[in-house]
Formats: structure tokens, C-alpha cells, sequence
């Protein structure tokens, strides 16, 4: 069995699936973990080009980066199919990945003693690869032009940079809550895609792979397959800044026992806690003034067990929801101290993945501005949080909860403590929810979609066993 160090500072246990000796390549396989980005070959090597080796310490996890370029001087006694840079590795970076200034694939790396170190090139190995079988399936994409995908590549594409906090099942006609708001400025280019590639999809078993895992998450189908297509607005996008550091020791110390899914524990009753979190999700697409029937909520708990919640309360018109969760009694709750809010105070947003139960933070001010959304009542901090941090805590740096937040990539707009309070105040006093005579007001969320390298063609997306994000 080998033992392989992933980006995240765990480990896995991997097992040996392809050695070829005359190219001194192998290929390792591990099981799925989400939220690697896989690499995308090069479209050329020439010589002089700008070129980094990387590498990564096994013990330490740490990443290490040596700058050089591609030289086209005799490399003497190596084998014809090297080549050479200048960047001088260390042995532990040995068959670590050569990239270019764009972060494509270039070549894995081989250690020498000598001032410069010897590579085997990226179509070497893509040929090495294709004739070994690893890179297996073909995708027509128009012309003569295909792409060849492995088994790994395929896992990698199902399981995209992604998060969450809790999940849904819901009858056949309903979607979660997924607003046509769109944050980017590349949305409207990329409508156009359909009409540069009229080709569908291939009919195929990946294809229908493909189909079948982002329909179970409710995500799009991409309109062609690439190198460097990526899904953004997803559940599973990170925000995420060395915020830690900066917090009180009792309040970083604390942090597993403080949060779970986006939301945060408010109380406990016996064996049963109740998590705060954002009505976005349960709402339903097709209307969403509504719940989507038939939900199952899947809590990750501070102690990296999965637990189903149950929605007890909820308001839509200022996006809140309260979930119970039987069975687990989490005894760090929130700190609602009466801490006043001032203009420009330091304040930090806190979201969780699902997926992998990563904590995020990122650090800002309270902004002195109005929102733009429909509820008045909302304030604004700097914080940039993505889809994963909607219905987590924004706290100050003593812990003191401040407020729920919603979503923002340059600002982001949360529903204020006092607000927070006297809804939850409202939920105790009456056991009906919100009353349905009015329109409640509306909390757009950017859909997911898919990004293509506008630059580039299509080509193979990644090898397996690399060894950075």
C-alpha cells in the first residue's frame, strides 16, 4: 500500500495501477476526495519558455516552487526523450509536476545532480499514458479533434470544486433554491457558447456519467467538454484567508465545537440542538415563496459525523431558518451578547464545506452603506463570501455573533443580530409560520454554470497522483 499526502494536509492509502520503467512512470490510485483541482496539459513546449517546478513535502505538507526556464542546450548523457530546465529541484521533488505561467502541465520532473534538471514532456507522457490504457475513453468534439479521459479524470470532472452544508430530496418537479442572478461579468459571453458548438454531447457512457451525478446535485450540463472547464457558483466554491490568527485564542480553540453545516447551534433541549441557518435551503426554484416538499437535511456535526435535521421554523421574507438536530447536544452555542454594531468595526464570516467539513473564515469591516436586496433590514460587511458561507455567523474577533450571512464576492449582505433575535423571539410565541398574505421578499442566488478557457482548445485535463491543488 502507498501512503499519499493530498493538498489538505490529510493522507490516503493508495495502490499502484501502471509502472512503465523506460519512461520511470507510475500512476497511483486513490479513493474520491472532492475538491481537487486536476491539471490540464499544455498546448506546446518550446524552448525559453518560463517554466516552475513544484513539489511537495511529505511530512510537512508544505508546497515548494523553483522558478527556471526550458533549455534547449545537449542534455549530454540523458535519454533522448528528456528534456531539461533550469530549475534546480530537490530529490524529494522528484516526479512533481513541471508547469508554465498559465499553471498548465508541462512535464514531470526527474532529480539529477547536476545545475539543471531533467523533465519528460507532456505528450511523452500523454502518449505513454494513452498506450497503457489509463487515458481510455474518447470524446469526439467536431473535426478531427478528441479528448481522451481516464477513469480518474472522469471522478475528478463529477466531483467539481464544490461545497455544501445540507441536502434535499424532493419530488421530481422541484429544485432548491437557485435564483437566474448571476454575479459574473463573463455570463452573458458565455450564453453565446451554444452557438460556436451546436454539436451535442457525445452519446456515450461518460456522457451519461456525467448527466446523471450533476442532475442528483441539481448543476447544469456543460455544452462541451474541455481542459480548464471549471462549475462556479457552486455549493461547494471556498472562501477562505489566514483569519484564524488573527482571533481571540478562546474563540480559535473553539472552533469545531462552534459550527456546523452554513448555520450556527443557538440551543439545546435534552438530546436535540437547534442550528440557525439560512431559509435558502429549503426554498424550492419553481417558486420561491415556497418550501420544497419531501426534505431530507443532512447536518455535519462538530464532531465530523453527518446527522439528519429537521426543519422546525421558518421565515422567507428575511431568509432564516431554524433546524433541529435529535440525538446530539452541542453545548458551545452562540454568543448573542448585546455587542453594539459600529460603522467600520473588524468583523469575520465563518462557512463550512459539507463535503469535506473544511471551516472557513474571512476576515473584513462593517460597511456603512445600504444594501440592494429586497429586505431593508440587511446590512452590509466587506466580507467576500461565496455560496457556501449563506446562512453562517458573522462574528466579531472576541466570537460575539453579529449577524447571519447571506452571499457576496465583493460585499456581502447580512441579516443583523437584533433582526435575528426577534425573529427567533417570534418563532417561540406563535407555532405558526410566516403568514402567507403577503409576498415575501426575494434573496436571489447566482446559478451555477460552467466556465470555459476561452484561449484555449480542448485537451486532456489531468494526470493522476499530482500533487498539488
Amino acid at each position: 500500500m502507498i501512503e499519499v499526502s493530498l493538498p489538505n494536509n490529510r493522507s490516503a492509502d493508495g495502490w499502484l495501477v501502471h509502472c512503465d520503467l523506460n519512461y520511470n512512470v507510475a500512476v497511483v490510485n486513490i479513493s474520491h476526495y472532492p475538491g481537487f483541482r486536476a491539471a490540464h496539459f499544455a498546448h506546446l513546449i518550446h524552448f525559453g519558455c518560463k517554466v516552475v517546478a513544484l513539489g511537495r513535502c511529505f511530512k510537512t505538507g508544505k508546497l515548494k516552487a523553483l522558478y527556471g526556464t526550458v533549455n534547449d542546450e545537449p542534455s549530454g548523457d540523458l535519454r533522448k526523450h528528456l528534456m531539461i530546465s533550469t530549475c534546480k529541484i530537490t530529490m524529494t521533488m522528484a516526479g512533481g509536476p513541471l508547469v508554465d505561467l498559465d499553471g498548465s502541465f508541462v512535464g514531470m520532473n526527474f532529480y539529477s545532480k547536476k545545475m539543471m534538471t531533467p523533465f519528460l514532456p507532456v505528450d511523452t507522457i500523454y502518449k505513454c499514458l494513452v498506450h497503457a490504457g489509463i487515458l481510455c475513453a474518447e470524446i469526439k468534439h467536431g473535426g478531427d479533434s478528441t479528448i481522451e479521459r481516464s477513469p480518474c479524470e472522469i471522478q475528478e470532472f463529477l466531483m467539481p470544486n464544490v461545497e455544501g452544508s445540507s441536502t434535499g430530496e424532493r419530488d421530481k418537479n422541484q429544485e432548491l433554491s437557485i435564483s437566474s442572478t448571476s454575479y459574473s461579468e463573463d455570463s452573458e459571453e458565455e450564453e453565446l457558447w451554444p452557438l460556436l458548438y451546436p454539436n451535442p454531447l457525445p452519446v456515450d457512457d461518460f456522457t451519461e456519467l456525467v448527466r446523471n451525478d450533476l442532475k442528483s446535485r441539481n448543476y447544469p450540463m456543460p455544452i462541451r467538454l474541455e481542459g480548464g472547464m471549471r462549475l462556479i457558483n457552486t455549493f461547494e466554491e471556498e472562501f477562505v484567508e489566514d483569519t484564524w490568527s488573527k482571533l481571540s485564542k478562546k474563540v480559535a480553540s473553539g472552533e469545531e465545537r462552534f459550527f456546523a453545516c452554513t448555520g450556527i447551534f443557538i440551543g439545546f433541549n435534552e438530546s436535540t440542538s437547534r442550528v440557525l441557518t439560512s431559509a435558502s435551503l429549503v426554498r424550492t426554484s419553481a417558486d420561491e415563496y415556497k418550501i420544497a416538499d419531501n426534505l431530507k437535511i443532512k447536518v455535519y456535526l462538530p464532531n465530523k459525523q453527518v446527522a439528519e435535521g429537521t426543519l422546525q421554523r421558518y421565515n422567507l421574507s428575511y431568509n432564516i431558518a431554524v433546524v433541529s438536530v435529535m440525538g446530539f447536544r452541542c453545548l458551545r452555542t452562540a454568543a448573542f451578547n448585546n455587542r453594539q454594531i459600529e460603522p467600520h468595526m473588524e468583523v469575520v464570516a465563518v462557512g463550512r464545506i459539507f463535503e469535506s467539513g473544511k471551516l472557513m473564515a474571512t476576515s473584513g469591516k462593517v460597511a456603512d452603506k445600504e444594501g440592494n436586496l429586497d429586505c431593508k433590514e440587511l446590512m452590509i460587511s466587506t466580507c467576500k463570501v461565496t455560496k457556501a458561507g449563506i446562512g453562517g455567523p458573522l462574528i466579531d474577533f472576541d466570537g460575539n455573533f453579529i449577524g447571519m450571512n447571506f452571499h457576496g464576492k465583493e460585499e456581502t449582505h447580512y441579516l443583523p443580530r437584533s433582526i435575528v433575535l426577534e425573529r427567533l423571539r417570534l418563532f417561540e410565541r406563535s407555532d405558526v409560520d410566516e403568514a402567507s398574505y403577503k409576498k415575501p421578499n426575494r434573496w436571489p442566488v447566482p446559478e451555477p454554470r460552467w466556465s470555459y478557457l476561452r484561449s484555449r482548445v480542448p485537451l486532456p485535463l489531468a494526470l493522476v497522483g499530482a500533487t498539488y491543488d
